[in-house]
């Protein structure tokens, strides 16, 4: 089995992630000075089919929103699904200003303000929040920006505390920094993964968001996101406790679901007992496990995620 499949390329056979829509779907690509995000949104809009929750999707670092493809594709007869390229990443990479550039932060504020801004423009909320990696920062600092449009919390295998990375330490920001932007080959590619990537979920997820570079630059495999702004992730994540935002999201009766996949190198399985043990009791947080998968878990146990997400919608 193409350790890829899984992770959107079943669904993007052409390489061009951001062109692989199909008839109905819709994409907007509005990156600039406000971040404004690139997004793509499947099923009927709840507004056209009151009956519909809606659903956002939040990549990981390095990730795209066309990553989460194959989980809309089971989700889209019932719900309706954003899932937006965060700043730095797929389409949403351009800052400008009149005169000169724009570099923007990266703290998980910055990137909860620009999906806040993008909800609010699309009229998406209220909704349930699914994060996936970094996607989990992002989620929580959603949370604790506009608690009234989140109706409950996803959050797919990242600790509460401590480094980007979580249990790779240091090892991710230097396999970003060392990251080549360009490769002649996607055999190439996944050769260099292989042999450098901390973690192999990591790997398989960058391969899925890899596309092919343009012929005026050399073609080649590129990554879609800018490698700068990783690092500037990295770093600003530094120090940054989800658990405060976490906990004043309960309390206000948001249900919070954290799942970590049992053979995740990311959320260590010290970790994962240190967060739920810390968690005050009497909250609606669940804290659970699911065997067989690694960080990857959304895509290497898609049928059993879809299935969890949707029964907690459902208010199981």
């Amino acid at each position: 089995m193409d350790p890829e499949v899984g992770w959107g390329l079943d669904f993007c056979k052409d390489g061009s992630h951001l062109n692989c829509l199909r008839p109905g779907e819709s994409i907007q690509n509005r990156a600039g000075v406000n971040m404004d995000l690139a997004y793509h949104r499947w099923g009927a809009p709840a507004e056209n089919s009151p009956a519909k929750s809606r659903i956002l999707l939040l990549h990981g670092m390095g990730g795209t929103g066309s990553l989460w493809r194959p989980i809309a594709a089971q989700l889209e007869e019932s719900f309706d699904v954003l899932a937006p390229d965060q700043r730095g990443h797929g389409g949403s990479q351009v800052a400008a200003l009149p005169g000169g550039r724009l570099k923007p932060s990266y703290s998980p504020i910055d990137y909860a303000q620009d999906v806040a801004e993008t909800l609010e423009k699309t009229g998406f909320h209220p909704c349930w929040v699914v994060g996936h990696s970094m996607g989990v920062r992002t989620a929580c600092a959603l949370a604790h920006l506009r608690p009234e449009w989140v109706q409950g919390l996803v959050l797919v295998d990242l600790g509460m505390d401590g480094l980007a990375g979580g249990g790779l330490g240091e090892t991710l920001g230097t396999f970003i920094r060392k990251l080549p932007e360009r490769f002649e080959t996607r055999e190439q590619a996944r050769t260099y993964m292989n042999a450098h990537c901390p973690d192999a979920s990591i790997a398989q997820y960058l391969m899925a968001v890899s596309v092919a570079g343009p012929a005026d630059a050399g073609g080649g495999i590129r990554f879609p996101f800018d490698h700068s702004a990783l690092l500037r992730t990295i770093e600003a994540a530094r120090g940054t406790s989800l658990s405060h935002w976490v906990e004043a999201a309960a309390a206000r009766a948001i249900p919070v679901l954290a799942l970590r996949g049992a053979r995740s190198q990311v959320w260590s399985k010290p970790d994962f007992e240190r967060d739920r043990k810390q968690m005050p009791a009497g909250l609606p947080i669940q804290f659970e496990e699911v065997e067989g998968a690694g960080h990857g878990l959304p895509f290497e146990k898609r049928a059993e995620f879809v299935a969890r997400l949707v029964r907690m919608i459902s208010g199981g």
